[in-house]
């Protein structure tokens, strides 16, 4: 399988600061069309980590490359455009829907490509809203899958997907996942996730990381959905 991502000997310092690290020495490949579940306690660097996958947190250009190009390669705004984080909590800008969805064209000088855009918002759950209400009005699922439509009409390689579906209901978040897979199906894309979910990850993932004490184990999930155990090591750990 064509690989997108390599990271070699990824650390990142505890943000308490001192010798610790949240984790350290981490190496890892994001192949074509990946769908993989980041999983494992709160506090040991799962969104960190995408976000330093993302070029958003700190200088890791050394342990990056995309199509075998570093982020000093692409540069940093070129990268986010390929490697593109999605927040658990949205971040929408002031207006209304349309303008939420209409800003990646704007801030890359492209197209709006407003049937995608409709098509996007339609498979989501979100067909009936009136793209002209204040976008501080809706709720916070409708923020998270408004944000999440805005991040895909980007068209990444990799999607960085932090607890993106945490605010939805049962049926909106199967929405979300049979969204978002047709995109990686259709598109070619990788998804990363970060879920606290275990169902979850069975339903969206062929691919399992857990990270824990800076350690990262990795697995491929099995056919009938259960997650094998993390028996395969991908990192050396670093200290909490």
């Amino acid at each position: 399988m064509q690989s997108l991502l390599v990271v070699k000997n990824l650390t990142k310092k505890h943000p308490s600061g001192g010798a610790s690290h949240l984790f350290k020495e981490l190496n890892m490949e994001v192949r074509l069309k990946d769908s993989i579940a980041i999983q494992g306690p709160s506090g040991h660097g799962k969104s960190t980590l995408l976000r330093v996958l993302a070029s958003l947190e700190g200088d890791h250009s050394d342990c990056l490359a995309l199509h075998g190009r570093s982020v000093s390669a692409w540069g940093p705004c070129e990268w986010r455009k390929k490697v593109c984080y999605v927040p658990q909590q949205p971040a929408l800008v002031p207006g209304t829907i349309e303008d939420n969805l209409t800003l990646v064209s704007k801030l890359h000088h492209r197209k709006f490509d407003q049937k995608l855009a409709a098509k996007l918002i339609d498979e989501v759950g979100l067909g009936e809203l009136d793209w002209s209400q204040d976008a501080a009005a809706l709720s916070g699922g409708q923020k998270q899958r408004i944000q999440l439509v805005r991040s895909m009409l980007l068209e990444s390689d990799i999607l960085l997907l932090d607890e993106v579906s945490s605010a939805l209901d049962a049926q909106s978040k199967l929405a979300v996942e049979a969204t978002l897979k047709k995109w990686r199906e259709d598109k070619g894309v990788a998804l990363i996730w970060v879920t606290h979910e275990q169902d979850q990850a069975k339903r969206v993932a062929n691919r399992f990381w857990y990270l824990e004490n800076g350690v990262l184990t990795s697995d491929t999930i099995e056919k009938d959905g259960h997650l094998p155990p993390q028996d395969e090591a991908v990192s050396t750990g670093g200290e909490m």
